[in-house]
């Protein structure tokens, strides 16, 4: 430690000279100072370099993620709201707004109950042209909120069961891939008139191309089949039916059917 101290005290003139004293010198006999000093460097170079592959490893897999993730944002799905309401009393009859949807394919639909009894009923017994059937049970006056998420493309029909609704409550939602083209949205719905008829039921169709229409009671049972005519209005005779409730199908050319319901007074 002598020799050291007084080694360590060479002018800086001479400092060149300190490593060939140093040479041969083993890292046992090396000063705990400078010991200590060449160790620190070591270790904080050690670190840095570790500092820097954990930042380019960090960049590396944010990257990745993002270019995995990315194709999903893209495709991020939509949530569409239907608001629920009215009342055959009024003063606004009862409706689904909006009552035509476009969407894609893995979009949602939530219906909201604001007033009156109601339901979503796109079950394949009334719409058998519907690529699957839905409802969210009986008509209910609760503040419910029903969701669907549409995962098949086509073309979606519904309605509210409560008695007479259906007469203006019905709605549509065309689901497409992204790649096809929807039919007409701005095509408006049937429409029957009066809901509750003596001798003729009439039925808006529009531009529809109407094939037959079948007459069933409640229960599913078929009362009665007429043939379609041309024309945006049609008349079904009801004369001969019993007083009651009864649900009219339009069933068009397609094959896509609509059901709404009447009561015959």
């Amino acid at each position: 430690m002598e020799q050291w101290r007084s080694e360590a005290k060479v002018p800086l003139k001479n400092a060149r000279a300190m490593p060939d004293k140093l040479a041969g010198t083993t890292l046992c006999s090396i000063p705990p100072l400078l010991h200590y000093r060449i160790a620190f460097r070591n270790s904080t170079l050690s670190g840095t370099l570790e500092r820097i592959t954990t930042v380019i490893i960090t960049m590396r897999t944010t990257i990745t993620t993002l270019i995995i993730t990315a194709p999903f944002a893209l495709m991020a799905q939509t949530t569409y709201y239907v608001e629920v309401g009215g009342s055959t009393l009024g003063p606004a009859l009862p409706y689904y707004s909006p009552n035509v949807l476009n969407i894609l394919v893995g979009d949602t639909v939530t219906w909201q109950n604001a007033s009156g009894t109601h339901n979503v009923n796109a079950s394949t017994f009334f719409f058998p042209a519907n690529p699957e059937g839905f409802v969210n049970g009986d008509p209910s006056s609760d503040n419910w909120t029903f969701s669907h998420v549409f995962t098949i493309p086509g073309v979606y029909n519904y309605m509210c069961m409560t008695e007479g609704h259906s007469a203006t409550q019905t709605g549509r939602v065309l689901v497409t891939d992204g790649t096809s083209v929807p039919e007409a949205a701005a095509e408006a719905p049937i429409a029957l008139s009066p809901t509750s008829a003596t001798d003729h039921l009439f039925v808006e169709v529009g531009s529809r191309s109407i094939d037959h229409f079948e007459v069933m009671g409640l229960d599913g049972r078929l009362m009665a089949t007429h043939a379609a005519n041309t024309g945006r209005m049609m008349r079904i005779p009801v004369a001969a039916l019993p007083q009651g409730n009864y649900l009219l199908r339009i069933v068009e050319t397609s094959g896509r059917a609509t059901t709404l319901r009447f009561s015959r007074n």
